[in-house]
């Protein structure tokens, strides 16, 4: 491809180093104001607690936009960003990328990203293989609103279709004549982008929605499942949440949802929070419809409860109870009882089990070993498993079952292969021809290793390295770890712009430290809460591991954290500043005891710690990089990536980081600011803001490791 043949003549790490002078930090400081408690016995200090008060918003919005102007200029202005952020252009660029497949009634439905296109469209293909557009969020020529999820009616005539903006993940929701292309005049408003409705007939639907959004609250509480009939005001009724009458008793983290899948008279429901497990519920989908759900309990947190398939009176749940790779469990709902009187189906074994979909001709169960997909059916949900043979190695990241039960689709990727959907019938695997175009990058490789951290547990890592044109001796390396809610870091996702990185001549790492789920649920536990010093150690283990296999060298290696990651990697360097050149935090939860006061936040507790206990708040202490500033020797120079619309991660988080990081090492060390006032937690932003922030986060990498073109410090 193109971009080859300009790499071999035009490598950043092959061009004399420029005389670029070194990057600095912006004039913007926030006011430190004095302020003390006690809590648990443990003394606070805490001068930018100004930043989290609703009327102070627009005060810590300056001081990040000011900083953040100040950081895109210098990053701009590096002799080798032009060429770093054309590459990841033509990565991110390189063929349509197919999301989020539906079929109904001989109509496949999906997201398609084209090149160029900011945002995906939504498009419906016929049998015979034509393509329609129905939605299009850059049809009048402006980017307007991203898709967050849709779902098909069961008769295909009408899409109910979640649309959010500017990275603001609340938004409204609309249906659309697949026919026609039109919006019908309903209009459902707040709900969550990524909360897709459920049909339960032609004209009904029902959906999880938020509460009305008020400063200095948490939308993200509260939450309720309501009906909607076509036609109709929006409902004002209730069928399951907080303080639903004759329904079970919900707390204002949890968050309600459904399914009601067509092959079934049953609608399943849940309740959740960011925790590995859920509450889980059945109600007849008739008394749904009419208002009047009798909700069944199945199964509560203790049941360790992490999926569920349902077709008939047959429910199938995933659980972790008693099997940390997870075991399949089978409960009849024509008789009385729940998840203690279920059959056991498939037992734990070797292979971690992640989700489950059914068909009508059985049961298909996805799991992985190391990161590596591996798929299971059991014919008519019984009898012995039978191993699917894939047709690639990598990872399957989507299973999902037709409207009719009928047909089965999964989506495969790894490291260098985009996202290919492929249909499943038992045991038949067969390519529907929608595969994303990937960039060629010929002689760039995939390498595992394990580390071995302070305790002796061999710690996994995958690493993608350069082709061998690009780099002589040590390279620049971006290390990334996340180690929560029981996510697997190490596995094989496509990673498109990440290509940019690579063919510059740099390197990345993904350490699949313990707090995720790469070996189970006993590793996510051993990593998460009070146990976050194994996260850690982990991965502090795998910058070592890099080091000591030459690599790379700690003035060439930063360390990176997203969300969760902001427990782990800004901590990492606080405890070893001499492992890393820089730090990468991209709206990071690096304030975590005060999480009690942050938007989405209680939901956090049962994953995190609730800091309003004093095991909860010690363990979040443990992990709060923030606090952590105050005695902290040294800090990497370090970029923070904002996006002030974030409703995952309140900005004040980082933002505060960055004004203490200021007051303590600002004379010797760049603490900068990356924002994008329009963007929020990275779900919906268009294509053209991520590539933007991929040039100035892997830009900002390469200036650390000295690579030539990039500047000295």
């Amino acid at each position: 491809m193109k971009a080859l043949a300009t790499f071999l003549a035009f490598s950043l790490l092959a061009t004399a180093a420029s005389a670029q002078a070194p990057l600095t930090n912006a004039e913007a400081r926030a006011p430190a104001e004095p302020f003390n408690e006690t809590l648990f016995g443990q003394a606070i200090d805490d001068p930018y607690r100004w930043m989290e008060r609703a009327d102070r918003a627009e005060a810590v919005s300056t001081f990040v936009r000011q900083s953040g102007a100040h950081t895109a200029a210098q990053l701009a202005a590096l002799p080798g960003r032009a060429r770093l952020r054309e590459r990841i252009a033509a990565a991110m660029n390189a063929g349509v990328a197919y999301a989020d497949l539906q079929y109904a009634r001989g109509l496949t439905f999906y997201r398609r990203a084209d090149p160029g296109a900011q945002l995906a469209k939504l498009v419906v293909r016929t049998a015979d293989g034509r393509e329609r557009v129905l939605y299009d969020g850059e049809a009048d020529g402006r980017v307007g609103a991203a898709i967050g999820s849709y779902s098909v009616s069961p008769d295909a005539r009408l899409i109910a279709l979640n649309l959010i903006s500017g990275g603001d993940e609340a938004g409204e929701m609309r249906f659309l004549e697949v026919a026609t292309g039109n919006f019908l005049p309903d209009r459902v408003e707040p709900v969550w982008g990524a909360d897709r409705a459920s049909w339960l007939d032609r004209s009904t639907i029902v959906y999880t929605r938020l509460p009305p959004r008020v400063a200095g609250t948490d939308q993200m509480e509260n939450n309720r499942l309501y009906l909607h009939r076509l036609g109709n005001p929006m409902s004002t009724t209730p069928l399951l949440g907080t303080g639903v009458p004759d329904a079970p008793l919900f707390v204002p983290a949890e968050i309600a949802g459904a399914e009601a899948p067509e092959v079934s008279d049953w609608v399943l429901a849940v309740g959740a929070t960011a925790r590995a497990d859920s509450r889980v519920f059945v109600a007849r989908r008739a008394d749904v419809a009419a208002g009047r759900p009798n909700w069944r309990t199945i199964g509560g947190y203790d049941d360790r409860l992490k999926g569920s398939a349902l077709i008939g009176d047959r429910l199938y749940l995933l659980t972790n109870l008693n099997a940390p790779t997870g075991a399949v469990l089978r409960v009849d709902l024509s008789r009385p009882g729940g998840a203690a009187q279920a059959v056991t189906i498939m037992p734990a074994g070797a292979v971690i089990l992640r989700r489950m979909a059914v068909t009508r001709q059985g049961l298909y169960v996805l799991g992985q070993v190391d990161g590596l997909s591996r798929l299971f059916f059991l014919a008519n949900g019984e009898g012995a498993p039978v191993e699917i043979t894939l047709p690639m190695r990598g990872i399957v990241d989507s299973l999902v079952a037709s409207n009719t039960g009928d047909r089965l689709f999964i989506r495969m990727q790894d490291y260098f292969t985009a996202s290919r959907w492929y249909a499943v019938d038992r045991t038949a695997v067969a390519p529907t021809g929608l595969n994303g175009g990937s960039y060629a990058l010929p002689g760039a490789t995939q390498r595992r290793e394990e580390a071995v951290s302070a305790d002796g547990t061999r710690v996994p890592m995958d690493i993608l390295l350069p082709p061998p044109g690009a780099r002589t001796g040590p390279i620049p390396v971006l290390l990334e770890g996340y180690g929560a809610y029981g996510s697997s870091t190490v596995e094989p996702y496509y990673t498109g712009g990440l290509f940019g990185l690579l063919e510059s001549g740099g390197g990345a790492a993904f350490c699949g430290t313990r707090g995720g789920g790469e070996r189970g649920r006993d590793w996510h536990e051993a990593g998460r809460e009070a146990n976050k010093h194994n996260a850690h150690a982990d991965l502090i283990a795998c910058a070592e591991r890099l080091i000591a296999l030459g690599i790379t060298t700690p003035d060439r290696l930063t360390v990176a954290g997203t969300s969760a990651g902001g427990l782990l990697a800004p901590p990492v360097a606080i405890l070893r500043p001499d492992l890393f050149t820089g730090l990468v935090v991209t709206a990071g939860a690096v304030n975590p005891t005060r999480l009690a006061t942050a938007e989405n936040g209680s939901a956090q507790f049962a994953e995190m710690g609730d800091p309003r206990t004093e095991r909860g708040f010690r363990a979040l202490l443990s992990q709060d990089a923030y606090q952590m500033l105050r005695d902290a020797r040294d800090l990497p120079d370090t970029l923070l990536v904002i996006g002030l619309n974030d409703r995952r991660v309140s900005p004040w988080m980082s933002a505060k980081f960055a004004a203490r990081a200021l007051e303590r090492f600002g004379s010797r060390r760049l603490i900068l600011i990356r924002t994008d006032p329009a963007q929020g937690h990275g779900v919906g932003s268009a294509r053209q803001a991520q590539i933007e922030q991929n040039a100035d986060v892997y830009a900002f990498v390469l200036s650390q490791a000295g690579a030539p073109r990039f500047g000295t410090r």
